[in-house]
């Protein structure tokens, strides 16, 4: 704030000379006091040594002030300076009876400071702005004039003159409405207010203040620059800069477009770098400006494309690579590639691999069986190079083709080895049980691998044998019967009705064994030059009318595997014949069947008994052999 006279003391030297009485007040002339400020009056005489002072205003107003008196000054002190301060005031001074008066006449104003400048903010290029220019507490307004300048040309002015001024203080403002323009950025806008009073003297009499404007535009002309190139091989490092124009300087958002096409936010940078670039940054990337001041948004796109050789991303077997038979399969391969891949699916085989028919890497196998478990393979292939992946489909399924194999045979000889081997398929792993099966509880038997064996089998091992095959799936049954042959065993005879008769009569032999098979116990006469082999039937043998050459040794034969001989010997007494004319019809009886065997020892017995000379008694008689 700047005053023309700030206090005013004036230190008057008074020399005793012989010089008349004067009298003297400083400032001189009139004075111009800035409201607010102070202002000191001094009044001092010159040939009195102790002069009297008094002070006062022509109209008899308050002084408004304080006077101290010290030798010959007086000083009428106004601090602050008011509006009651604007008068003439008068000094009198006394010596010796002689009175000496000076005036001096007290103008106030105020123009403090420099004014203010108010732009409404934010100013945007293109949108209605105002700038006011305002002076503060301003006396007398209506000396007051106010300019609005651009760069030294004139925008607005205004004047006060007319206005008509109260004994108060005043804020006056002058307020220009404008639309900015690219040219307004940065140029200066001033105000300039000048309270001209040329009969005042006081500085400055003009104020100003200059504010540089700052205009708000969207983002403009908005780029991308790629290093090194649009187009790349993966493992380099790409570098997007995205650059404009905009005030304030713009946001920078970076984004790439989704295959939804939606957009992905990456980074709030005016840079985005990708290091080791992939296959996977392909795509549409997009930069967008936003100044947040205008709130306008401006975007610029660029196509990015990472070759490569083909990439696998992914290779599966769904629903699961462990499915169950009948089950429909869907095999996909995603490959991820650039340029495109060819893409091939195989089921591999030890022998020869199979090409499966493919729609863009996926194969669909509707109601699998086991058939189609195994390893398949995906490969995919470029100019730049392949890429394989493998995977692996298992069918589970129940049992099937389960089988039962008796080694050597299922009919063998006691004392043979015998070894039971089930074998069968299924998925997850079957779980063998091996059982001799009786009327009864059935037997379980320890088996390994599904293999049982019977050292030195017998006739009690001989029956139906069961494997039983099961997974969490089902379960599967085989049988298989084992024979076991057996000789022959404690043979025994029955002869009737004696193994010591007489010519003429019938002999029958009854045999009975143990064995498996079914025995032949066919008695057979031995005889040095040949062997005669009985006829029988329900292992029994006959020998009608014998005769003294019947008299001999025999031998009972058995089955296949082995025998069980019984020897007898046979003796044929020869007797004297007789006319008996019952004894014709006896044998012809006897002779007749085997099934009349009770009947004719009946009749022998009778025949006998009626015998007088050489008769047959079975009182005598020898016992039968058993």
């Amino acid at each position: 704030m700047g005053r023309l006279f700030p206090s005013v003391t004036v230190l008057l030297l008074v020399f005793v000379t012989s010089k008349a009485f004067e009298i003297e007040v400083t400032p001189e002339y009139n004075v111009a006091a800035q409201i607010g400020d102070k202002l000191e009056l001094t009044c001092s005489t010159i040939g009195c040594e102790s002069p009297s002072f008094s002070w006062r205003t022509q109209m008899d107003n308050p002084l408004g002030g304080s006077v101290y008196n010290n030798g010959s000054t007086s000083t009428l002190t106004m601090d602050p300076v008011g509006f009651g301060n604007d008068h003439e005031y008068l000094c009198s001074a006394f010596c010796d009876n002689v009175k000496k008066e000076k005036s001096i006449k007290v103008d106030v104003y105020s123009f403090p400071s420099a004014p203010v400048i108010e732009i409404s903010t934010p100013l945007n290029v293109g949108e209605k702005a105002s700038a006011t220019c305002m002076i503060p507490k301003v006396y007398p307004s209506e000396r007051l004039k106010l300019q609005l300048e651009k760069d030294g040309s004139v925008l607005d002015m205004k004047e006060f003159y007319e206005e008509v001024s109260t004994k108060t203080t005043e804020t006056k403002s002058l307020t220009l409405t404008f639309i900015p323009t690219f040219e307004d950025i940065g140029k200066e806008i001033t105000c300039v207010a000048e309270l001209e009073i040329d009969e005042m003297e006081f500085e400055p009499k003009k104020r100003q203040t200059s504010q540089r404007l700052s205009v708000n535009f969207g983002p403009q002309n908005v780029n991308i620059t790629v290093s090194p190139s649009n187009t790349t091989t993966q493992g380099e490092t790409l570098m997007l800069a995205c650059r404009t124009t905009s005030n304030p300087p713009a946001r920078i958002v970076w984004g790439k477009e989704l295959e939804d096409s939606s957009v992905q936010h990456i980074i709030d940078n005016d840079t985005l770098i990708i290091p080791h670039a992939q296959m996977s940054d392909s795509g549409l990337f997009i930069c967008e400006a936003m100044n947040d001041a205008t709130n306008k948004t401006e975007r610029a796109t660029v196509v990015i494309s990472v070759q490569g050789a083909p990439r696998i991303t992914e290779f599966s077997i769904q629903p699961s690579t462990t499915v169950q038979e009948g089950d429909n399969v869907t095999i996909l391969c995603s490959v991820e590639s650039n340029p495109a891949a060819r893409i091939v699916l195989r089921r591999k085989s030890d022998s020869e691999d199979t090409v499966l028919y493919s729609e863009d890497g996926v194969v669909h196998i509707s109601s699998v069986t086991f058939l189609n478990a195994g390893n398949y393979e995906c490969e995919a292939e470029n100019a730049l190079g392949e890429s394989k992946m493998a995977a692996e489909l298992s069918v589970e399924f129940p049992p099937k083709d389960t089988m039962l194999s008796v080694f050597p045979s299922d009919t063998v000889k006691a004392g043979d080895s015998v070894t039971f081997s089930c074998t069968s398929e299924g998925i997850p792993a079957v779980q063998i049980i091996l059982r001799k099966k009786t009327g009864g509880a059935d037997t379980v038997l320890v088996s390994e691998s599904g293999r049982y064996t019977i050292d030195g089998a017998q006739l009690e091992d001989a029956g139906m044998y069961e494997c039983e095959s099961s997974n969490k799936l089902g379960q599967q049954f085989k049988n298989r019967m084992l024979d076991v042959k057996v000789p022959p065993q404690n043979t025994t005879e029955l002869i009737s009705p004696s193994d010591n008769v007489d010519e003429g009569e019938n002999i029958t032999i009854m045999s009975t064994t143990y064995s498996n098979l079914p025995p032949q116990t066919v008695p057979q006469k031995i005889h040095p030059s040949n062997t005669t082999i009985l006829s029988s039937q329900n292992e029994t043998s006959t020998l009608c009318r014998v005769i003294k050459t019947d008299t001999d040794t025999y031998m009972v034969a058995c089955n296949e595997t082995g025998n069980n001989t019984d020897v007898i010997e046979i003796a044929v007494v020869e007797i004297v014949k007789e006319t008996d004319l019952i004894i014709p019809v006896i044998v012809a009886l006897s002779c007749l069947s085997t099934m009349a065997i009770p009947a004719l020892a009946i009749l022998l017995y009778m025949s006998r008994k009626s015998k007088i000379n050489g008769s047959y008694s079975p009182v005598n008689a020898p016992k039968p052999n058993v």
